[in-house]
């Protein structure tokens, strides 16, 4: 598990587990852990578009002002965009097809866990597990931390 004042980054599906049935409740409710926590404008956008109502996206609107008041509300910049372009087409020579549109997103909040030394949570591990071996291959890396150890 990370440390307790390591940088952590969720991936959208945590959040919309939260957001649909308040768990789990670290993920909004233990100060500690959302004070080192950072959040990628795409997992927001990601999140704003998942919303079912305004009280959802209220939720998410205060979780934007929540990090951007902390500092800790990161975008991809230009070197990211051409680092997860030259992933994928890395990824698509060593393993065959890749789906741009299932898996540039997912590229993005990597590289931006990666440019924090943060480390990443998801409930989509195998396509992480991936993206960390693509990236150790290419002189990068990736934490990946086991939601588990977090408890709920």
């Amino acid at each position: 598990m990370s440390g307790r004042h390591d940088r952590l980054l969720l991936d959208t599906s945590i959040y919309i587990r939260y957001l649909r049935d308040r768990v789990p409740r670290w993920v909004a409710e233990d100060r500690a852990v959302v004070e080192r926590t950072v959040l990628t404008w795409v997992v927001a956008a990601e999140l704003y578009a998942g919303t079912r109502n305004a009280d959802e996206k209220r939720w998410v609107d205060e979780l934007c002002r929540w990090h951007q008041a902390l500092g800790t509300l990161s975008h991809p910049g230009p070197e990211s965009w051409r680092q997860a372009g030259l992933l994928a087409g890395r990824y698509r020579r060593i393993h065959g097809d890749l789906r741009m549109a299932d898996h540039f997103r997912d590229l993005l909040i990597a590289l931006e866990a990666s440019k924090h030394d943060a480390t990443f949570f998801t409930e989509n591990a195998d396509d992480f597990i991936r993206w960390k071996k693509l990236f150790r291959s290419a002189g990068r890396s990736l934490k990946l931390g086991n939601l588990q150890e977090m408890g709920d």
